[in-house]
């Protein structure tokens, strides 16, 4: 049987050509997105997206930095949406997890029938914001970009059944033996034991704060509290509204609206939205392919 493994065993060589060529495709289109940022309006025209422009360009970029005070309190504002917002899910999420985890806990049915209840059903985008206006008064304020989706069923379990295959009962026993409190033990035995998760949940939440746009674009009106995301939008709609009214635009604002580099500004955007993302992802790689393997089954 080993020497049959053995022998569908392609060689380390082959295998590593074949990886690095897989990771090369993977990189591709960012390459190319980003060839095109600095790409001229003309080559574009011309060749369309392509590796090889005839032309290069900083007018994609220019007119991204033409909103440079926008874009800068734009992203102090979602910096702290991804900080403030993951920091308050991972919080709420593990302390709720190591709840349900413990047999012993009275209320641990009824809550996780409750949890279980929001997977199922939702009240709807309309009365969610009719509440969070009217009754919460959460408009054009910051925290309605953080507390709404600070605790998700999913993490919870995922979480949840970390605890349980990580965390053994006789530890926990142990610590109430040695005089250990609820917090004491959650803090300072449990928390640690639980970055793995920790990383995997908090990077996907980060991630997905930083791309969240669809509750900025409901619930803010105030440009000094637009997400980058939202702020983005707003730049790429304003271009395509003036576009739609080119009848009535002067000389000047024709002129400048047919010289702008629309592709090359669209990909410009597109990397300054990623770049975070990109830098941040190897520090958590570790962690978040440890974390998300919870529960999996091993041969």
């Amino acid at each position: 049987m080993k020497k049959k493994i053995k022998e569908l065993n392609a060689p380390q060589p082959v295998l590593n050509t074949v990886l690095a060529l897989l990771a090369l495709c993977a990189l591709l289109p960012l390459i190319l997105i980003v060839i095109v940022s600095f790409s001229s309006r003309e080559s574009i025209s011309a060749n369309g997206f392509t590796f090889f422009p005839s032309s290069w360009s900083l007018e994609g970029w220019q007119y991204v930095f033409e909103y440079g005070a926008q874009v800068g309190q734009s992203y102090l504002v979602t910096i702290y949406e991804t900080v403030v917002g993951t920091l308050l899910t991972l919080l709420f999420t593990s302390m709720f997890a190591y709840a349900l985890s413990r047999r012993d806990w009275a209320l641990r049915g009824v809550l996780t029938i409750f949890l279980l209840i929001t997977m199922l059903f939702s009240g709807g985008m309309v009365a969610s914001y009719m509440i969070n206006t009217t009754v919460y008064h959460l408009k054009n304020n910051l925290l309605i970009l953080v507390l709404p989706g600070a605790v998700g069923a999913f993490n919870v379990i995922v979480m949840r059944t970390f605890i349980h295959s990580n965390v053994p009962d006789s530890l926990i026993e142990s610590a109430r033996i040695d005089g250990a409190g609820e917090f004491l033990l959650f803090f300072r035995i449990v928390l640690p034991i639980m970055v793995p998760s920790l990383a995997a949940i908090g990077f996907m939440t980060a991630v997905g704060h930083w791309n969240e746009w669809q509750t900025a674009l409901l619930y803010i009106t105030d440009s000094s509290k637009a997400t980058l995301q939202l702020m983005l939008i707003r730049i790429e709609s304003s271009i395509a509204y003036l576009r739609e009214r080119l009848a009535y635009l002067s000389a000047v604002e024709l002129e400048q609206l047919k010289n702008a580099p629309n592709e090359s500004m669209r990909m410009a955007i597109l990397l300054v939205t990623l770049g975070p993302i990109l830098v941040a992802y190897p520090f958590f790689q570790k962690y978040f392919i440890k974390g998300i393997t919870v529960g999996s089954v091993k041969g």
